[in-house]
């Protein structure tokens, strides 16, 4: 694939990655656009979180379920601090360095982490089909790769 073309997979995979960020993110109250997040993902797409005691998969409707009543009641914005974007042919892997504040988005942040996002390209464009993320906490920091990088 030519260079111009690398450079419009990965905007268009950026696209989704900022998509996802945006739904969730929102003021005390906002209500979320859960059917544009429906659209950036495919049917069958699964989120995610790590801890320390393992992890939680979802599909849309039961991250859905299980995020909204905090992410109304607190307001929460998720702002992407750096990523790395891997394509190979219709698979997509980001790894996408975040912050979450409350309040607002200029409100204090209280977690940082790592999303790993896989992507699948379908004749709709880029589908987000899996998200997996984990907290940073003093012994699993943020890369530093990551953690001060311009988003791609």
């Amino acid at each position: 694939m030519a260079k111009d073309g690398v450079i419009a997979e990965e905007a268009a995979v950026q696209a989704a990655i900022e998509g996802i960020y945006d739904v969730i993110s929102g003021q005390v109250g906002a209500p979320r656009d859960w059917d544009r997040m429906r659209s950036l993902m495919t049917e069958d797409a699964r989120l995610t979180p790590i801890g320390p005691n393992g992890h939680r998969s979802h599909d849309i409707d039961g991250y859905i379920e299980r995020s909204e009543p905090f992410l109304l009641e607190q307001g929460f914005f998720e702002i992407e601090t750096g990523n790395r974007i891997e394509i190979f042919g219709n698979l997509a892997q980001v790894w996408s360095a975040y912050e979450g504040r409350t309040g607002s988005a200029d409100g204090p942040v209280f977690v940082t982490g790592i999303n790993s996002f896989q992507l699948v390209k379908t004749e709709d464009g880029w589908k987000v089909f899996s998200i997996l993320w984990q907290a940073a906490n003093d012994e699993l920091p943020v890369p530093a790769d990551l953690a001060a990088k311009e988003a791609n």
